[in-house]
């Protein structure tokens, strides 16, 4: 690895997956609230998501609004079950680590009216919908550990302390609490001769590194649609959305000296992170579906930005330090024990990227449809701000570090009898990442069945989501890249009346 890519992974790194940092609002919260990941009814999530064309279908409000435009009768919907069972495995330094977890939550609820539309007029239909989506699931959990390989959280400690005077160590006003207990367990130790520059105590040591990540939460967005039906050609739809984000993040890291024969002071280090963030944001969908024969149609839709007025950023932090020190009788035996606590809390706001997406569906002899779409977000363009703070480097390392991200879906539906419906699907959605820093891509599966009567109508879906990513326990440059797998498996039942 050259030093010019060194210096770049820093920069667009730091932020990432640094343990040490205080304030977590920076170019990783830019991209989790930005990306998007459509979830919603049985049908919906069965067929691929790729409903855009299609229409009459509650979930595609939210990608197509013109999909409400093809709505003949009114309808109620509600996904009362969605069931995520997350799988993970992490590799770190040549050892393998597993994480299961089960999270439920409600898909999916609302209700569309079909009006009358303009009498004498070939104005059909005036569609009026109002309900929400989940449009990102955020529950995750992963383990790390294994050995750290002579790598060290002590390294990032002692650049950190650079500069430090250890004889003004117990000033607080220079000193802080996190690196007091640094210096106070034995972390980082001076040069020889100086008194301001550091080693790492434990490097080369091979100490034991563990780390847990628990994310759970949602982005459930509640959408107020409006529609219309030309002549059965032209369907035009428009949607305002207003998302809700709820996410939380519980974090560990553990460093564990265990060759106590080798580095006697230090025994144990423990970070405990957690990171809460609420907000409200808003946005416009614009669609339109053209039908230009019984068997195919076309649409496009257009999303604004999401403006995230007042983004609540909760930040706390808690650490345990034990060191070692040999006693008269010369046996090692627990010397100390102590713990520090702060909390930060920050207001700001947040744009995302506009969207735009591109759909197609062919039709067979009514029993049966195929569609495609296709679906861009450039998140180098997300926006962060505040009053208080200029985030003019974290908005330099969104251009930086993210590009364009391009997402194909396909789905199909065959009716099996006149009650019966089988449904798949699959999407491929491609990294956000620019220059290989890091892969987000991921895949999505599904499968679905559906049994309908001319009120009543119940869905079932199952859908398996594989992706991968590297993860630093704390600055890259000092550590190496976690591996981690994961698998999810989500199965939804949705049930509606159509009158």
């Amino acid at each position: 690895m050259n030093i010019a890519f060194k210096k770049f992974a820093l920069c667009i790194s730091i932020f990432l997956f640094m343990l040490i940092s205080i304030n977590a609002q920076n170019e990783v919260d830019a991209l989790r609230f930005s990306e998007l990941d459509w979830q919603g009814t049985a049908r919906f999530m069965g067929a691929g998501k790729a409903f855009g064309a299609v229409g009459a279908e509650f979930s595609a409000l939210n990608t197509n609004p013109a999909s409400i435009g093809l709505y003949k009768k009114s309808e109620i919907t509600f996904t009362p079950m969605t069931l995520s069972i997350i799988n993970s495995r992490s590799g770190y330094n040549g050892t393998f680590a597993l994480a299961q977890g089960v999270k439920y939550n409600i898909g999916s609820a609302g209700i569309v009216m079909a009006l009358p539309g303009i009498s004498s007029t070939l104005w059909k239909k005036i569609q009026i919908g109002f309900g929400f989506n989940r449009i990102k699931n955020y529950n995750n959990i992963f383990n790390m550990e294994g050995r750290s390989n002579g790598f060290t959280i002590g390294s990032v400690y002692a650049e950190k302390a650079e500069g430090l005077d250890y004889r003004d160590v117990s000033n607080e006003e220079i000193w802080s609490d996190e690196m007091w207990l640094a210096w106070e367990y034995w972390l980082i130790s001076p040069k020889s001769g100086s008194y301001t520059s550091y080693d790492p105590t434990l490097a080369g040591v091979g100490t034991l590194h563990a780390s847990t990540v628990i994310q759970t939460g949602g982005n459930d967005e509640m959408i107020f649609s409006l529609g219309t039906n030309y002549d059965d050609k032209l369907f035009l739809g428009a949607t305002i959305g207003v998302p809700f984000i709820k996410f939380t993040e519980n974090r560990t890291f553990r460093e564990v000296n265990d060759k106590k024969d080798t580095v006697y002071n230090f025994q144990n280090l423990r970070i405990e992170d957690k990171l809460s963030v609420r907000s409200t944001g808003i946005n416009l969908k614009l669609g339109i579906i053209y039908q230009p024969f019984d068997f195919l149609r076309i649409g496009i839709a257009f999303h604004t930005p999401t403006y995230y007025g007042n983004v609540r950023d909760y930040f706390e932090r808690q650490m345990y330090a034990k060191k070692w020190e040999y006693n008269d009788v010369s046996k090692l035996r627990e010397f100390s024990n102590d713990e520090i606590k702060y909390v930060n809390k920050f207001n700001y706001s947040l744009t995302t990227p506009l969207r735009a997406m591109a759909n197609v569906a062919f039709f067979i002899q009514q029993r049966a449809f195929i569609s495609a779409e296709y679906e861009f977000a450039g998140y180098g363009s997300a926006t962060m701000y505040s009053i208080n703070y200029n985030f003019l480097s974290e908005n330099q390392t969104i251009q930086n570090m993210y590009g364009f991200c391009h997402i194909a879906r396909i789905g199909a539906e065959i009716n099996l009898s006149q009650a019966f419906a089988l449904r798949a699907g699959y999407n491929y959605i491609s990294s956000p990442y620019k220059n290989d820093i890091n892969d987000g891509s991921k895949h999505y599966a599904s499968l679905g069945l559906g049994f309908r009567t001319k009120i009543f109508y119940g869905d079932f879906a199952y859908a398996l989501t594989t992706s991968k990513e590297k993860y630093w326990m704390y600055d890259p440059l000092f550590v190496n890249a976690a591996n981690n797998k994961f698998i999810t498996h989500r199965i939804m039942l949705t049930m509606g009346v159509r009158f």
